[in-house]
């Protein structure tokens, strides 16, 4: 299950780059936030995805309502994922993230994800917050493709702001719909799309998508149960995917949800299926909602080639 609720904490790689000419974003002040930092160091012509774990160091549940994020420009992306809600289960330090997966993708949940552009903030609406629970594991992951001859001191950059338990007024959950059935021949063009309804009433106020080198086109329609709509949310640049904040929430009631298509150019002899390097591709869509309701969730009811599958 997808579960955006943003996270706090402070962490750095042995890797940090001293001789970075990126101003950082200063920490919040004590008592209003929290920072999360990574820093590592990319060789020429290398696909960096690296996870760091650590634990968050907060002794009580933190409601986060604002995010201000900083990273390289042209991050593949940076996310943020626990394993629980209680702490110590996983090994610290420094990973590859490919056998990390792996092992825990069915565990996972996705707490904060950004990519693309270089900096940003995600504002809540007001008295609307994501509770933290204390301790927690973190993993915090990078995923960059250095295509220079020079190294890349990769950097990522979380400031968390919260506010008082007596302020908030409501939570956030989300979802994370990924086909994992993806087949595009060699030497063509090719379009898969999905369909999903969601199972509770509920008003989403980001959306957000990812695929990876081969995608062109990236769109989302809303889906009544029966036909779909016109398009209201496109990406055309993989490498730049913006999560999209709606200041007037899109209600979905139940019984209703999206149709969302990629679209590939695969220009290669080979046909490419779905997998978790930038070398494989991938068709996501990520949607966030209030109220927060763990038990919310998109079920997948059609599908261009005929498989449904099950969200995560």
């Amino acid at each position: 299950m997808f579960w955006l609720l943003w996270s706090m904490g402070c962490s750095q790689t042995e890797n940090d780059s001293a001789e970075s000419s990126v101003g950082f974003l200063e920490p919040p002040a004590e008592g209003e936030g929290f920072q999360l930092a990574m820093d590592y160091t990319v060789p020429p012509y290398t696909e960096a995805w690296k996870c760091l774990v650590y634990r968050l160091d907060t002794d009580t549940v933190a409601n986060v309502n604002r995010i201000d994020y900083q990273q390289n420009y042209g991050m593949h992306h940076i996310t943020i994922s626990t394993s629980g809600f209680v702490g110590g289960q996983l090994e610290t330090g420094l990973f590859d993230c490919e056998p990390l997966f792996i092992d825990l993708m069915d565990e996972t949940m996705m707490i904060f994800g950004s990519q693309g552009y270089d900096e940003g903030t995600i504002q809540l609406p007001e008295g609307v917050a994501a509770s933290v629970p204390a301790g927690i594991d973190i993993i915090h992951e990078i995923h960059y493709v250095n295509t220079t001859d020079k190294p890349v001191n990769l950097y990522s950059r979380l400031n968390a702001y919260t506010i008082p338990s007596e302020e908030m007024t409501d939570g956030v959950w989300g979802g994370n719909v990924r086909d994992e059935n993806i087949n595009i021949p060699a030497n063509s063009e090719h379009t898969e799309w999905t369909r999903c309804v969601m199972n509770k009433d509920v008003d989403v106020i980001f959306l957000g998508s990812h695929m990876h080198k081969l995608g062109t086109l990236f769109t989302v329609r809303l889906f009544d149960g029966t036909a779909s709509g016109e398009v209201f949310y496109t990406n055309d640049d993989w490498h730049n995917p913006n999560i999209v904040q709606y200041e007037t929430p899109i209600h979905i009631p139940a019984g209703t949800g999206f149709e969302y298509s990629c679209t590939w150019n695969n220009p290669s002899d080979t046909p490419i299926e779905y997998g978790l390097t930038a070398d494989d591709e991938m068709c996501n869509f990520t949607y966030v909602h209030t109220p927060y309701d763990m038990n919310a969730w998109c079920e997948v009811v059609e599908t261009s080639d005929g498989v449904l599958w099950t969200p995560n």
